[in-house]
């Protein structure tokens, strides 16, 4: 006799055949040649199979994507959680800023496929890239609203927005380095990282008009 819920995992393992299927033929080829049938022949199961787990395409597609962002925005959210129970500790804020880094060179071919994407408008898989990008802008503005930036006024939450920007683009830029090759320490990344941070640190003390504050760090600067 079967044990209750055998019926309903074969259906998630072939469900998750049809998505691994999905994700080797856009690794390899992109996402504009995946059909149903390619994927479920891929994945060594009938059309109709196809269809009892997906709407369409797009459907597998959307699916896909969740599947391969939602999770490494969850990842990231539990390093920035930790670090900031202890604002003040520098380690764990380095190994904040290590997680991404560490998750990118382990899967360099998702990373490769979320850039390659992000502009690819009307596309499920370029949908799910833009709104990890945007997940993450909002989740770093709330953590450095948590860690006492200003963030009252549209002109602050703009500076919010821009400093989020900021860590994901030399997030980004470091991560093709280091996966090409050109960089390999990930330690001497994480480090980077946080040296960038010690210049948008000074943004906490940005509460005067925008001529104000340039002029003040002018100021420093000089």
């Amino acid at each position: 006799m079967k044990r209750p819920g055998t019926r309903r995992e074969a259906k998630q393992r072939t469900r998750q055949r049809l998505l691994d299927a999905a994700r080797r033929l856009i690794l390899a080829g992109g996402e504009t040649r995946i059909t149903a049938s390619t994927v479920a022949k891929r994945a060594g199961v009938g059309g109709a199979t196809f269809y009892e787990h997906f709407d369409n395409r797009d459907d597998l597609l959307q699916a896909l994507a969740d599947q391969l962002f939602d999770e490494l925005r969850g990842e990231l959210a539990t390093q920035r959680r930790e670090a900031l129970e202890a604002p003040n500790d520098e380690a764990r804020l380095r190994q904040e800023f290590r997680t991404p880094l560490e998750i990118i060179a382990a899967n360099p071919d998702v990373f490769r496929l979320a850039m390659r994407v992000r502009h690819h408008p009307g596309s499920p898989l370029g949908d799910s890239s833009r709104r990890l990008t945007g997940n993450t802008r909002r989740d770093i503005v709330a953590e450095l609203v948590a860690r006492g930036y200003p963030a009252d006024t549209p002109a602050e939450q703009r500076r919010l927005e821009m400093i989020a920007d900021i860590h994901i683009s030399a997030t980004e830029v470091l991560a093709l380095g280091h996966i090409s090759g050109r960089y390999p320490d990930l330690d001497e990344l994480a480090d980077m990282l946080v040296l960038v941070t010690r210049g948008t640190r000074m943004a906490r003390g940005w509460r005067d008009s925008g001529k104000t504050e340039r002029a003040a760090v002018g100021n420093r600067s000089g």
